[in-house]
């Protein structure tokens, strides 16, 4: 009688955590909290398939992505010991990066993990008022990071939880912030008609804000009376530190749904759809579907992804289309959130590797190409 009075336990933890999630202080006069937080590249994403499937992968994740989406999708992997590696060229010269490994163990009853984000930019000219083309030669640099550990268990054979702790690091120029966060996550599987169905609970990022600090906010201060007659002179400013506003890292809490509509020795199609509440703008969902192809004794296997969510900031209108209407890079806001990709996977002795590729749409951005590699121990 103690798994289910320990699942019962992690339940409602969840329930609890998900209303500190869902608490949000509203802007007066607003609708959304769109720009309230801080700490973005931490909704970027981790592998290509979690990327092709983000309509609703908090449900499907059962290999080293789980580190990401969901950690109660860590025992659900299959063999030993998986590795991925990420890269994700984002816009104007930036990109994106994710590393995980995985190890489920005690024949699938446990599982931990590891893994690394990071986004940024490096060596960029500083222009300023004094000097504005960078005849100094001084550059800054943008980094963004964070680390994770991951721990999951399979309390009874349909439900499994998982637990991630996280440090942030968010370092812009000359200044930086860190901050701690956990991800809580549970998967109850079972079957209906005969072929797996599965429901997942996750709650991201739930922690403390960022708050930047460091010689990059430093600036010189020249005293100022309201005398008017006390004497001009020059003098040399008195050193000052600007302090920063903390913003709360992105929040979110997902609840999700797949449903393998066909399953055979063969072939896979999973549907599912998801549920999210985020606590920097209003609540979204998505759709997502994957077929994959792969034979129980042949050595090449293929899938196809797709999923689309919705991105709730794009229903807020700005202030040029209230004055001109509509642009013409407004009409991309519908791609927001489309993602397509496949990948093929060869299993070779004992082991197997795993190569995915997403086409992600980043609406009036335009759109970025993701490419995965992953190893792992059949």
């Amino acid at each position: 009688m103690r798994k289910p009075l320990i699942s019962a336990i992690a339940l409602a933890f969840l329930a609890t955590a998900a209303g500190v999630a869902s608490a949000q202080t509203q802007i007066p006069g607003e609708r959304t909290n769109i720009g309230t937080s801080s700490g973005e590249f931490l909704m970027l994403g981790a592998g290509a398939r979690g990327m092709a499937l983000g309509g609703s992968f908090t449900a499907m994740a059962n290999d080293v992505e789980a580190l990401y989406h969901n950690p109660a999708g860590l025992p659900l992997m299959e063999g030993g010991l998986q590795g991925m590696a990420t890269v994700m060229p984002y816009f104007a010269d930036t990109n994106y990066y994710w590393a995980g490994f995985a190890w489920p163990f005690a024949g699938g009853d446990y599982a931990i993990g590891v893994s690394l984000g990071n986004f940024g930019f490096g060596d960029q000219p500083i222009y300023t008022a004094s000097d504005p083309v960078n005849a100094s030669g001084e550059t800054y640099s943008v980094s963004e990071t964070f680390a994770s550990l991951s721990f999951a268990h399979a309390f009874i054979d349909r439900f499994t939880g998982g637990l991630t702790l996280k440090y942030i690091q968010d370092r812009l120029g000359q200044a930086s912030a860190t901050a701690f966060a956990i991800d809580v996550g549970t998967n109850f599987h079972t079957e209906l008609a005969g072929r797996p169905i599965a429901f997942a609970v996750v709650i991201q990022n739930l922690g403390g804000s960022l708050e930047h600090s460091g010689s990059g906010l430093d600036v010189g201060v020249f005293p100022v009376s309201d005398d008017p007659e006390a004497p001009v002179v020059n003098l040399d400013p008195a050193p000052g530190r600007f302090r920063a506003q903390s913003f709360p890292i992105p929040t979110t809490f997902r609840v999700g749904l797949v449903w393998d509509v066909l399953s055979t020795a063969n072939n896979r199609v999973s549907l599912g759809g998801e549920f999210n509440e985020p606590n920097n703008t209003d609540p979204s969902w998505g759709f997502a579907g994957e077929y994959e192809w792969l034979p129980p004794e042949g050595s090449i296997g293929a899938a196809l992804r797709g999923s689309y969510s919705y991105q709730p900031d794009n229903s807020v209108t700005t202030l040029e289309e209230q004055q001109q209407g509509p642009s013409l890079a407004a009409d991309n806001k519908g791609l927001d959130g489309m993602a397509l990709g496949g990948g093929l996977r060869w299993r070779f002795a004992s082991y197997e590797a795993r190569l995915d590729y997403t086409y992600r749409h980043f609406g009036v951005l335009g759109s970025r190409n993701v490419f995965t590699l992953a190893f792992g121990v059949r």
